[in-house]
């Protein structure tokens, strides 16, 4: 066996932004299912557990992000936190509302913050992506200096890369970490969009390495930027290996769900 107060403040606020203000809050969303043929043969049934090198049972929200490219998963995705203008939120020739009304419009509008980030995801990696969710952090809004931290999570699938799964159960799930400081002035530290194609790119060059094997894949991408200093930029990347020698497993009667 394996181990393993704003109902008028809300009211005036959609009226002085009109559709443009909006938020959306929902479970990632999954790929349409493909609809077979009436003589196409079943799809057969993809193995839903994965061992660690010391024989455990890989949680199944790591196992997901690694195997489940056809849709959105929890266990792949890109968590940004940011300061951004408030003014970047408003569309053209809107004004920013009474300090009171500030933090109802950084929420709202807060989904803006994450323009251009699923841009540089599919220029390299993946074949989709989406704003899973986007708040302003509790209290960051600065009314003298108009600004606001931003909290974003997107999600992704990974583009086809051709390769067919070795057989799973003569596998191990290695995983590694790849952390950046880019300083202020650097390369990548000008913008998120910036820093996550330096992360990407670091990313692509450590799943190159020789050390790393098989269908090397990004899991989490992380980025914390710091107003006027340093980012933090931080990913997950798994890949298989073949079983340490003197490894036997055997399939597990029940996988486990959680971490």
């Amino acid at each position: 066996m394996l181990r393993l107060l704003i109902g008028s403040g809300l009211l005036l606020m959609t009226v002085g932004f009109g559709a443009a203000g909006w938020q959306y809050w929902q479970s990632p969303p999954e790929a349409d299912p493909v609809s077979a043929a009436p003589d196409a043969a079943p799809m057969p049934a993809r193995q839903s557990w994965l061992i660690s090198p010391t024989g455990g049972l890989i949680p199944q929200e790591q196992v997901r992000g690694y195997l489940a490219q056809e849709r959105f998963v929890p266990g792949r995705s890109l968590l940004v936190r940011r300061q951004a203008s408030l003014t970047s939120l408003l569309a053209e020739g809107e004004k920013l509302p009474e300090p009171a009304f500030l933090q109802v419009l950084a929420d709202i509008r807060a989904p803006k913050v994450a323009d251009g980030l699923c841009d540089v995801v599919l220029q390299t990696l993946a074949a989709d992506c989406a704003v899973h969710s986007a708040r302003v952090v509790e209290g960051s809004v600065d009314p003298v200096l108009g600004t606001a931290e931003f909290q974003l999570e997107l999600v992704y699938r990974l583009k086809e890369d051709g390769a067919e799964l070795p057989d799973l159960a003569a596998h191990v799930l290695r995983s590694d970490r790849v952390a950046l400081e880019l300083e202020p002035g650097t390369e990548g530290a000008s913008s998120p969009e910036a820093a996550l194609q330096v992360l990407l790119a670091a990313v692509d060059a450590t799943c190159s390495a020789d050390q790393v094997g098989a269908l090397c894949r990004p899991m989490q991408l992380a980025l914390e930027m710091t107003p006027g200093g340093a980012v933090s930029a931080r990913a997950a990347i798994a890949w298989l290996d073949p079983l340490p020698k003197g490894m036997f497993v055997a399939p597990p009667l029940d996988t486990v769900t959680g971490g």
